[in-house]
């Protein structure tokens, strides 16, 4: 019996999905897959490596791509059904109907959090800049020279420490 020439990629794919099904398998269970959710981005993934089997120079490298990606969406998607049914059965509030009062009380909870965190001095310092107060007003009311405020080594020590708690709030607890 002859072979035909298109039966030649198909088998090389065969070999090629035979080989290495388990261990790309393993990756995306290792990227953060459950067995299920591997086995259907995995399956995903091996039919866009058939689709492209003539022109990948890597077809596994492609496939372990593929997969992992394939399980990121598949999660993502998930996410956003979930959500969605739950807003439908009244669960939790739409996006845009979150409780304003909650929503002020956990943002002033955040910025006393974040005051507490300062040294008594820039606390009484940074307090008398958000009430707005003068230089002068300041040096009279913490008993300090003008110059004194604005060099003040507590304020800019406040606003460096709360600078970089905003950019990075990773490095919160390292702040403290």
């Amino acid at each position: 019996m002859q072979r035909r020439e298109d039966e030649l990629p198909v088998r090389a794919f065969e070999e090629f999905y035979r080989n290495s099904y388990r261990s790309l398998l393993r990756d995306v269970i290792v990227a953060g897959g459950s067995p299920h959710e591997a086995e259907d981005a995995l399956s995903a993934a091996m039919v866009e490596v058939l689709q492209r089997w003539d022109t990948s120079e890597n077809p596994r490298a492609y496939a372990r791509r593929a997969a992992i990606s394939n399980l990121i969406k598949n999660k993502q998607r998930g996410l956003s059904r979930i959500r969605g049914r739950l807003i439908e059965r009244g669960d939790v509030p739409s996006h845009g109907e979150g409780d304003v009062g909650l929503t002020a009380w956990e943002e002033q909870e955040w910025v006393t959090q974040l005051l507490k965190s300062l040294s008594p001095a820039q606390q009484e310092v940074l307090a008398c800049m958000v009430d707005e107060f003068t230089r002068q007003e300041i040096a009279q009311l913490l008993g300090k020279t003008d110059a004194a405020v604005r060099q003040n080594q507590n304020l800019r020590a406040a606003r460096v420490r709360l600078a970089a708690w905003l950019a990075d709030g990773d490095r919160w607890e390292e702040a403290q």
